[in-house]
């Protein structure tokens, strides 16, 4: 049992760790490197906000660079604005925070539109072969396999065990020679699980199937090593725990396997090189236009048009992630995690979450929906209530009140 002294102890020392600001971060109001929970970091919050998997807040430091792009906006002086650059740093720094080199990432509009992209350029299901996945990946994700299995790939859902795990042992019976794609959420939203990547990518690729991982609950509040772990494909959205808003998002694709894939679609991004010699060129020649693919991400994933506010957004908010660091946002988070455990099932709420899975969810059983609510409207604390689950997710503003508000208001 952690009691309320053990877990401000755990929780400082996790925030003592050293860390040294970069870049325009360190000339920010806000210093990334103080001690968490960086609540001052946020704006004020009408309650306790124990909800950041399923919407994280903006930063201070967020609203400041959409703010500027506004200003920007109003084409109200010759002023310019660094789309380019900023486009770039943030990939840039989303290859450092998931350990992956720039020409591994492009944007895209969702996670889901990563996926359905990954699909399509394994041509899925043009060419059939078996699928695996499991019950805890997006609930969202779930009838898109179940449609590819009607379309004649044959589809295998792995089910979870009582404790909200899924057994390594069953994915090695599951992947066959025939398996083409092997697809999981890195981190359950349902329950917080989070797969043994590595493991599970050695597995597959041992069986010449390649690995998607959803990365939207755990790229930016859970380390992701994927050169380490051996992640063919991942895609994450802004607006969790990246920290910006909906509308854009990150894929990664590694450089190896763009050579099995085929382009979903087609784009002016994803040319190195296009030379027009038709209409108004004088002279011009026999071919209306040339062009050149980029040997990497964008070469084959590149949208059109994109949120250029939301990548102002992210270019802040990654680089408050690299400069504080996932570790150490992890370690600091995990005692309230912990306690939660502890606490909540001796009042009735028995967890769902393996115990050291070591991601920013934790989910817990109730009877009913209904009057989990009642409890928690007077104190005007958000978490998600489900049918028969309620799910708890701590970032960098939430601290041992928070989560002692929360029990008090179950008991």
């Amino acid at each position: 049992m952690i009691n309320r002294r053990e877990l401000l102890a755990g929780s400082a020392a996790a925030a003592a760790l050293p860390f040294v600001a970069r870049g325009s971060m360190a000339q920010q109001a806000f210093d990334p490197t103080s001690a968490l929970p960086h609540k001052d970091a946020f704006f004020p919050f009408e309650g306790t906000y124990l909800n950041s998997a399923s919407q994280h807040p903006m930063s201070r430091m967020a609203r400041r660079a959409s703010d500027e792009y506004l200003d920007f906006k109003k084409f109200s002086s010759p002023a310019s604005y660094p789309f380019t650059e900023i486009r770039d740093r943030v990939r840039e720094n989303y290859a450092k925070l998931i350990n992956a080199t720039a020409d591994e990432i492009c944007f895209v509009q969702s996670t889901t539109v990563g996926e359905n992209l990954i699909l399509q350029a394994l041509d899925i299901p043009g060419t059939p072969g078996r699928i695996v996945t499991d019950e805890l990946h997006f609930v969202g994700s779930l009838p898109t396999y179940s449609e590819l299995a009607k379309r004649g790939m044959d589809v295998v859902t792995i089910r979870a065990a009582e404790d909200g795990s899924i057994d390594l042992e069953q994915y090695e019976q599951a992947i066959t020679d025939e398996t083409r794609l092997v697809a999981v959420s890195h981190v359950s939203m349902l329950n917080g699980y989070q797969h043994e990547l590595k493991s599970l990518c050695e597995l597959a690729h041992a069986k010449g199937a390649l690995v998607y991982a959803d990365t939207v609950q755990s790229v930016g509040n859970t380390p992701l090593d994927v050169q380490d772990c051996g992640v063919d494909f991942t895609s994450a959205a802004g607006y969790k725990w990246l920290m910006g808003d909906m509308g854009l998002g990150l894929m990664s694709v590694r450089k190896d396997r763009l050579g099995s894939l085929r382009r979903p679609w087609y784009g002016s991004g994803q040319l190195a090189r296009r030379e027009h010699f038709g209409f108004p060129n004088p002279g011009g020649s026999d071919q209306v236009t040339e062009y050149e693919y980029l040997d990497s991400a964008l070469g084959f994933f590149a949208m059109g048009t994109q949120s250029n506010i939301v990548a102002a957004e992210l270019d802040v908010s990654l680089e408050y992630l690299l400069t504080v660091g996932v570790e150490r946002i992890q370690a600091y988070r995990q005692p309230l995690i912990d306690y939660l455990q502890d606490e909540l099932p001796r009042l009735g709420y028995p967890t769902i979450t393996p115990r050291g899975t070591g991601s920013a969810i934790v989910s817990f059983r109730h009877d009913d929906a209904d009057a989990v609510r009642d409890r928690l409207r007077p104190h005007n604390i958000t978490i998600t209530v489900s049918d028969h689950y309620f799910r708890v997710a701590l970032s960098v503003f939430n601290d041992a009140n928070d989560v002692e508000r929360l029990v008090r208001a179950l008991t």
